[in-house]
């Protein structure tokens, strides 16, 4: 063989390795329940925080419900934060999810099962990380269908403070240092707590279908130096399919006003193109 047939030969061998390097050096591939394949790329620790909004919303009628629908986003969110421990090799894994809803419900019963809603392998010990691996998925669900079937039956809609929560405690709740800080929201995208209700001019601390007709509308931005923070807000379902653009554009405007570098407001659809949504979100 001469020299001019290596040196095409040497050349295709280098494009090669580069072009299966860019395709398949980006993370670690586990696979969900359904076989699909889910990228696990965040070398940190997850630190994933699933915030709930408990209020009427649920009543709405839709099929799959709105429970199973928000009850199925969870179940898929403990499967990629167990698949991307298992892809860490469990041991040195510190990954962390946790369900939790603010205000915190006052019912003792709701209190107690919310204490299975949380899986934080940075607390755990070598011995133990396995068997929490096996254990907290069965735990999660089924705390958080009992949660649910109890707010169905007694419909004491507590709603949620969302626009209080980013002001006050989501440092506290959803921020760790050296992870990747996610927030998952599941709320139809009205904001509005009594309490918190403020205005300022065409701005407000709330989300309603009042300040949806005014087309200037917004949400106060009340701090910023959320850039350690990503925001995936899931389940949008304006009552006017009308208002839809609108309170996207308010919700993305606000998250970025404090500081989110990454944010994602999706309405709400059936959990397989949400697992899409999840999965191109978590790359």
């Amino acid at each position: 063989m001469n020299t001019k047939t290596i040196f095409p030969i040497t050349v295709l061998l280098f494009v090669a390795l580069t072009v299966l390097t860019a395709c398949g050096g980006g993370g670690k591939k586990s696979s969900n329940s359904d076989g699909n394949a889910i990228t696990v790329q965040s070398k940190k620790a997850l630190n994933i925080s699933v915030y709930l909004d408990l209020s009427d919303r649920l009543e709405r009628q839709m099929t799959p419900s709105q429970m199973d629908r928000d009850i199925e986003i969870v179940n898929y969110l403990t499967e990629m934060v167990k698949n991307h421990a298992v892809a860490q090799k469990i041991l040195p894994s510190r990954d962390r999810i946790k369900v939790f809803f603010y205000p915190t419900p006052n019912d003792s019963k709701i209190a107690l099962l919310s204490q299975d809603l949380e899986m934080d392998l940075s607390k755990a010990q070598p011995a133990e990380k396995k068997q929490m691996l096996l254990d907290f998925q069965d735990k999660f669900n089924a705390s958080l269908t009992k949660i649910y079937e109890a707010t169905m039956q007694d419909k004491n809609w507590i709603g949620s403070d969302i626009w209080g929560f980013f002001k006050k405690q989501v440092d506290t709740y959803c921020i760790r240092e050296d992870a990747r800080n996610i927030i998952v929201i599941l709320t139809d995208g009205y904001l509005f707590y009594a309490p918190n209700k403020q205005k300022d001019g065409n701005n407000y601390s709330y989300i309603l279908p009042q300040t949806l007709s005014n087309p200037n509308s917004g949400l106060i931005v009340s701090r910023t130096g959320l850039e350690n923070l990503e925001v995936l807000l899931l389940e949008v379902n304006p009552y006017d399919p009308k208002h839809q653009d609108q309170m996207e554009a308010i919700l993305q405007n606000w998250f970025s006003g404090m500081g989110v570098q990454k944010v994602y407001v999706g309405v709400t659809d059936q959990p397989s193109n949400t697992r899409l949504i999840i999965d191109k979100f978590m790359k």
